[in-house]
């Protein structure tokens, strides 16, 4: 099997035929990418740019906003959900940091 080595390759976006200077090499494959270098500059922009727009806040958020709901009741429910959640969260710690001086203690 005879392996040519040739000096240029076609741009899958341009369709230009660019010598290998003009393309990124992969460096696991040492091949040229398929893109040459300003169309791969410019995919990535528009991409880049596309998932920016598309990362709102409204969209991203999967939780409800407490100062954000009307009903009081609702409201209401959700403060005092959150409250104990985070005392439970202080008493845990507060156990943990008693058992680690306990047993920090003893050695």
């Amino acid at each position: 099997m005879k392996q040519t080595i040739t000096t240029t390759h076609i741009c899958g976006r341009c369709k230009c035929e660019l010598p290998l200077e003009e393309f990124y090499i992969n460096k696991k494959s040492q091949r040229p990418d398929n893109y040459c270098k300003e169309c791969r500059k410019e995919t990535s922009r528009t991409q880049r740019k596309n998932s920016k727009a598309s990362n709102s806040v409204e969209e991203t958020r999967k939780y409800p906003v407490i100062t954000e709901i009307q009903d009081r009741e609702s409201r209401m429910k959700l403060i005092m959900h959150a409250l104990e959640v985070v005392r439970e969260s202080i008493a845990r710690k507060r156990r943990k940091r008693c058992r680690g001086e306990y047993f920090n203690t003893e050695n």
